[in-house]
C-alpha cells in the first residue's frame, strides 16, 4: 500500500496488493512497530522531504532511534545521508529492517545495531526518534547527546499535550525548534491521554547550516523543568 506523503517519491509498505508496481522508490515490509501508516511516521517524512537538503546532505551521518522497520532510516539514505544507523532494543525489529534495506539495495549505506542507544558512540548530524512519549521520558539525555553541534532532531511518537513539555527542554538544552507538523489518528473512543493529535519537531542544536533563526517557533517560554524527566 503507497504511503500518502506528498511530493515524496513513491514509498509503498506491506501489505504489497496484486496492482501496484513490483518496482517503486522504496518498499518496506512491516512487523512489530509503529507502522508506516501510523501518522508519526507520515510526519516524520514530511519533515524529511521539506528538509532534506539541510538533514540529509552528501556527508551527513544519520542515527534512527527505534527503528521499528527500519523505514525512516531508509528514505533518509535513498535522500542523500552517506552513512545511516539504525538502532532498536528488538531483536525482530532489527531482522526486518536488515531485510529491508538489503531489499531495496541500501545495505551498504545503512547498519542496524540491536540494543539500546547507549551502545552508539559520537554524534551524527541527524537524529530521529519516533518513539513513544515513555522512551522520550527515559532516553532523552541520551538522544540529544547524539545530535552534533550545528545538527538536527527530527523528533515524534508523541502527542499536541506533551509537546510544549519536549520544547522546553530541547530550548533548555540549546536547540532551537524551527518547525512543528501535527496530524490525527482517529480511534474507537476516546484514547486514554484524551487527545487524538500526533506531533513532530524538527530542532537545531544551535544554527542549523542554512537555517534561519526566524522560522523558530520554539521561543515560548519554559513551561516544564528538566527534572521531571527523571
Amino acid at each position: 500500500m503507497k504511503l500518502d506523503v506528498q511530493n515524496l517519491p513513491s514509498v509503498y509498505v506491506s501489505p504489497f496488493l496484486p496492482w501496484e508496481p513490483k518496482r517503486a522508490w522504496l518498499r518496506v515490509r512491516t512487523q512489530h512497530a509503529f507502522h508506516p501508516f501510523h501518522v508519526t511516521t507520515r510526519l516524520c517524512l514530511e519533515i524529511f522531504w521539506i528538509w532534506r537538503g539541510r538533514l540529509f546532505f552528501d556527508e551527513a551521518r544519520v542515527l534512527d532511534v527505534g527503528c521499528g522497520t527500519g523505514i525512516l532510516a531508509l528514505v533518509a539514505a535513498k535522500l542523500g545521508a552517506r552513512w545511516c544507523v539504525g538502532v532498536d532494543v528488538a531483536r525482530e525489529a532489527i531482522g526486518r529492517s536488515r531485510e529491508n534495506s538489503e531489499a531495496n539495495g541500501l545495505q551498504e549505506r545503512v547498519n542496524w545495531v540491536h540494543g539500546s542507544i547507549e551502545a552508539i558512540g559520537g554524534t551524527f548530524h541527524t537524529v530521529v526518534a519516533n518513539v513513544p512519549w515513555a522512551c522520550w521520558e527515559a532516553l532523552f539525555d541520551n538522544i540529544v547527546d547524539c545530535v552534533a553541534e550545528g545538527g538536527a532532531l527530527v523528533a515524534s511518537g508523541f502527542q499536541d499535550l506533551q509537546a510544549p513539555l519536549l520544547e522546553s527542554f530541547l530550548h533548555q538544552q540549546g536547540f532551537l525548534v524551527l518547525e512543528r507538523r501535527q496530524g490525527d489518528l482517529t480511534f474507537f473512543g476516546v484514547p486514554p491521554s484524551g487527545s487524538f493529535t500526533w506531533c513532530a519537531l524538527l530542532a537545531a542544536r544551535g544554527t542549523m547550516d542554512g537555517a534561519s533563526p526566524t522560522s523558530a517557533i520554539g521561543n515560548s517560554q519554559n513551561r516544564g523543568r528538566r527534572e521531571e524527566f527523571a
